[in-house]
């Protein structure tokens, strides 16, 4: 009995430092997330708040800033900016091909893909837990449109160009910033982040012509930004040497 004791007490350094080095190795991280949304700037006069998802893959070295990938789809129902208004009746509906009445509704569409780096303000203990105050911020891309939903598919006119000339097709260059708390456990079991994340987007209007307006807004930039709480959960994947991962 005494004989396991000691040998026990001999291993428990050599456990704790190989715990203690382990988010000193380099590894990949996988990112799933949720976000709730709302919009400011231009993106305010035509959509309310938004839902997301998303997913991400960062490699993290062994010192230094972390970098990678980011990205996310989101999506509402809070359409302002009813395009097609001109079109519908006193009823607030639109006539079909078969000359009946149909309902059709509006919904947001969009996604944004972006480049990150970052890292962590570390705050508290790191022997067991790897905690603390995260940043982030990269350059990427920004799209959004309006979607036309004709479930009963009786307006066949708003699959065509004349469609496409109501959606208001937008996308260009933005950029993202993110502050929160990130917590990634020793033994790789719990690994999550919440916070704040603000999109910045310098986008251009992207159809020729808007039928409903009588007017064009290609090329015409706007400032479509949003803010929006998330949070995310990491699937670890660590490099122990050229050979082996462990996660």
């Amino acid at each position: 009995m005494f004989k396991r004791t000691f040998i026990y007490l001999l291993l428990v350094p050599f456990f704790l430092q190989s715990q203690e080095n382990k988010y000193s190795l380099k590894g990949i991280f996988l990112d799933l997330n949720l976000a709730s949304g709302t919009p400011f700037g231009q993106l305010a006069e035509r959509f309310g708040s938004h839902l997301s998802v998303g997913s991400g893959l960062g490699y993290q070295p062994s010192k230094g800033l972390d970098f990678g990938i980011k990205f996310q789809y989101f999506f509402s129902r809070n359409v302002k900016e009813d395009v097609l208004e001109p079109y519908k009746t006193n009823f607030g509906q639109l006539i079909g091909e078969d000359f009946l009445m149909t309902d059709v509704v509006l919904r947001e569409r969009g996604y944004s893909i972006h480049a990150f780096t970052g890292g962590l303000i570390p705050f508290g203990s790191q022997s067991k837990n790897r905690q603390g105050i995260r940043w982030m911020i990269g350059p990427g891309f920004l799209q959004h449109h309006i979607r036309i939903q004709d479930d009963a598919r009786a307006a066949t006119q708003l699959y065509s160009d004349f469609g496409r000339g109501l959606d208001r097709l937008s996308y260009g260059f933005s950029a993202v910033g993110f502050l929160g708390y990130e917590l990634k456990s020793m033994n790789g079991r719990i690994n999550f982040y919440a916070g704040i994340e603000s999109v910045f987007g310098f986008t251009e209007g992207r159809r020729q012509w808007n039928y409903d307006l009588a007017q064009s807004d290609f090329g015409k930039s706007r400032n479509d930004n949003f803010i929006q709480f998330k949070i995310g959960w990491y699937l670890p994947f660590f490099f122990k040497n050229s050979d082996v991962i462990e996660y």
